[in-house]
């Protein structure tokens, strides 16, 4: 543009700038004279943006002047530095048509140009954009400049796009893999779907969450089979995104997909499933859920109950409540077990109900799960059912007495003259728990009265417990004849019957001087164990003392289980050790068996723990280094305990020790499963290691685990696990979550803490491989603490 022509543009944009308004008549011919001079004028225009009041009348202008030919110049304003320029040629831009809008797009790598700006022409102009550059342009540009490029896409894209949306969710960065993912959301497309799910097993965890989040809005069935698995994403955010994305799809395949999930070993995950199952489950799904549970290991099955009690919500109880009449006794005896962890208030009436169930595990999980939710309601309930028999009595007797009710005294006693036998040995029992002073001449006719027409192990019942009751009252000087007499009558009549019994003993009428097959006298009861009840006897053939643990009835009227016992026990007599009680030899008396063992004066170390106050560190490493050499013994005979715990360890008052109970836990294990088909617990859940609590294989390092927890219950005062329910403890020994020992005891020195921790490793090849490697460290532990 020559030099007159430019002098005519500045003076004409001079009147423009000093017009009063834009539609005065010096503007209008000013506007004239810059349109004559043409697009020479557009760089003194641009010039003039920032001297101006008001750019309208120049942006007018301006937009008259935007053509491909003149692109560069209002490209170079969108790079001024000046924000007023930028802003108005961003609105002359965004007004003409007359350019390529593409040419915009390339402008994106130049990282002087406003993005927002280029966002809002292009923006403008959408509809003559092409899509393909913009999602070509994602993988050149920087990060900060991609968020403009998205809410184009947002807004721009179609099904057309979705072959390179699908390309671009391999791209290298993972926000741009996440964006696409969002963006694949829009589209009820199965093409969409299928690449959403290929992202879920992305690297990246907001990749993983944005796909979830994609899937869930999809207007497209979605297979839950497909999701499920990240419930058990290590992230917690994506997890939690996984729950909400079943919830949404609500497959109905969902329940069954989760049984899966409810077995795995972590506790978060089988939250995350219970989470989904409280909004998606109804009582046929519930049913089906645990039907697919019931060929599971018994651990799986109880694990996964766990989980539905503890976080179930209203829904899913609701479900489960449906399930304790089911004709199918594993969905009782699972819906027991799902209402006594949840404590909720309205199984009430259903456990209530189940005290009558003819399954006996239903009944006894039912009583408990009413002792967890005793209320005054509860109470009343229980002595409304006894004002009339039914299969239930007998359990709603006990459970009373359980519950410590003395209120139904008077209820009780009335089925003392029941015509049912059951009823009535259950009668008696809670009567000998429950009977106070103000009650003892009621419960006393009542007994005397029982035990002159009963006769066999009903009269034995009856007349120790009367016994019992006239011990701890007042009333025993005023009864003291009619007493005294049953009492001698039901002395006599055992040492009668123990001589050549034709039944099962019956083990609470072992008084002293009782004697068996005319060598053992009874000296004292000493206590009683998972396996029977404990006596002190004299064998009067070599006149030396020694124990005798009688097994419980249940346990000798198992052929099986009998062979079993003698098996291990002879096995077991291998361990000669001067820390181990020698067990002598397996005894029978009828129908009753008992094994004898040496004898050992003393306390068990249960006795000392029970104060739940740390040992002395010195002495408490000198225990368990005795233990550890009984234990060594024990283990290069290739004989695994089983069940060690505090009770099993005796100390005598020079602190010699010794173990007890080799080979019983042994005897009543089948192949290493941790029930028995009865339902026994075979092994303290306390002390269990989390293979033997698996019912998995196990070798002496299962003792090593046990004698980790009691190292951490000797010196912190408490075991590293508890809780009210067994199945509850052991879940927590198989997650391996315990406080370190020295966060408890901070007396405890590091190395010690850490000897404690290596022994109770979940993980049996992380835990010491052998005993004489624990006493080593132990040793060492000692000398450091010198």
């Amino acid at each position: 543009m020559g030099l007159f022509n430019r002098y005519k543009a500045s003076k004409a944009i001079e009147t423009l700038l000093t017009a009063s308004s834009g539609s005065s008549a010096d503007a209008i011919q000013a506007t004239l004279k810059l349109k004559q001079i043409g697009s020479g004028a557009v760089p003194q225009l641009l010039e003039a943006l920032p001297q101006a009041a008001n750019t309208a009348a120049l942006e007018g202008v301006l937009a008259g002047f935007v053509s491909n030919a003149t692109f560069a110049l209002f490209v170079d304003a969108l790079a001024s530095s000046d924000r007023r320029t930028i802003e108005a040629v961003t609105r002359v831009l965004c007004q003409s048509q007359n350019f390529d809008p593409n040419r915009l797009i390339e402008l994106f790598e130049a990282p002087e140009t406003s993005k927002s700006a280029l966002g809002r022409i292009l923006l403008a102009h959408l509809e003559r954009v092409d899509r393909r550059k913009l999602i070509l342009l994602l993988s050149k540009i920087p990060s900060n400049a991609r968020p403009v490029l998205y809410q184009l896409l947002d807004k721009a894209l179609t099904e057309k796009d979705l072959p390179l949306l699908v390309h671009h969710t391999k791209a290298a960065e993972p926000s741009v893999r996440a964006r696409m993912a969002q963006m694949l959301g829009k589209f009820g497309n199965p093409n969409a779907r299928s690449a959403l799910i290929e992202m879920l097993s992305d690297p990246h965890k907001a990749v993983r969450q944005a796909a979830l989040e994609a899937l869930g809005n999809l207007d497209i069935p979605v297979p839950a089979k497909m999701v499920v698995g990240l419930l058990r994403d290590p992230d917690l955010t994506v997890q939690s995104k996984a729950i909400e994305t079943l919830i949404k799809i609500h497959d109905a395949t969902t329940v069954q997909q989760l049984v899966d999930i409810l077995q795995d070993d972590s506790e978060y995950v089988r939250r995350a499933a219970v989470e989904v199952l409280n909004e998606v489950v109804d009582q046929r799904a519930i049913k089906d859920l645990l039907v697919a549970l019931r060929d599971k290991d018994w651990w799986v099955r109880v694990r996964a109950a766990d989980a539905l009690g503890k976080i179930g919500g209203p829904k899913l109880v609701e479900a489960v409540l449906g399930l304790i009449k089911d004709e199918d006794e594993f969905l009782r005896r699972t819906a027991v077990e799902i209402l006594n962890t949840s404590q909720d208030q309205r199984a009430l009436g259903y456990l209530l109900e189940a005290l009558g169930d003819e399954d006996w595990w239903v009944r006894e999980r039912a009583a408990d799960a009413l002792i967890t939710l005793a209320t005054d309601q509860t109470l009343d309930s229980l002595r409304d059912m006894l004002q009339e028999e039914s299969s239930a009595t007998p359990m709603v007797i006990r459970t009373l007495a359980n519950l410590g009710d003395q209120a139904s005294i008077d209820a009780i006693v009335r089925h003392l003259k029941s015509t049912n036998e059951q009823i009535r040995k259950e009668a008696v029992r809670a009567l000998e728990d429950l009977t106070d002073e103000e009650h003892t001449q009621l419960v006393t006719q009542a007994m005397t009265q029982l035990i002159s027409i009963s006769e066999g192990d009903e009269r034995d019942l009856a007349q120790h417990s009367l016994q019992t009751i006239l011990s701890h009252t007042s009333a025993e000087a005023e009864t003291s004849s009619s007493g005294a007499a049953s009492g001698e009558a039901s002395m006599l009549d055992l040492s009668e019957q123990v001589e050549q019994p034709s039944r099962p003993l019956d083990l609470a009428e072992l008084v002293p001087n009782t004697v068996l097959g005319d060598r053992y006298r009874i000296v004292r009861k000493v206590g009683k164990g998972g396996f029977g009840e404990v006596f002190l006897a004299e064998d009067m053939v070599v006149n030396d003392q020694l124990i005798l643990k009688f097994l419980h009835p249940h346990l000798s009227q198992d052929d099986n289980m009998i062979k079993r016992f003698i098996q291990e026990l002879r096995y077991a007599r291998k361990v000669t050790h001067e820390n181990v009680i020698r067990i002598y030899d397996f005894i029978t008396l009828g129908k009753s068996f008992a094994i004898s063992m040496e004898y050992f004066p003393g306390h068990s170390l249960a006795d000392e723990l029970a104060g739940k106050k740390p040992l002395d560190l010195q002495r408490g490493i000198q225990l368990a280094l005795e233990v550890c050499n009984g234990m060594a013994a024990a283990e290069s005979a290739e004989v695994v305990h089983r069940d060690l715990k505090p009770a099993n360890i005796l100390i005598n008052e020079h602190d010699r020790v010794k173990i007890v109970d080799y080979g019983l836990a042994a005897a009543a294990t089948r192949s290493d499963s941790t029930l028995t088909k009865t339902g026994l617990l075979i092994g303290t859940p306390t002390y269990m290691s989390p293979e033997r609590a698996r019912g998995r294989h196990t070798d002496s390092r299962a003792d090593i685990y046990s004698m980790g927890v009691i190292l951490y219950e000797m010196f912190t005062g408490k075991p590293p696990y508890s809780g009210g329910d067994p199945m509850a403890v052991l879940l927590q020994h198989v997650e391996g979550s315990a406080a370190p020992p020295d966060e408890l005891n901070p007396q405890i020195p590091a190395t010690l803490s850490e000897v404690i921790r290596k022994a109770m490793d979940p993980d049996p090849d992380k835990r010491y491989q052998h005993f004489a490697d624990l006493r080593r460290e132990l040793q060492r532990a000692a000398k450091e603490m010198d």
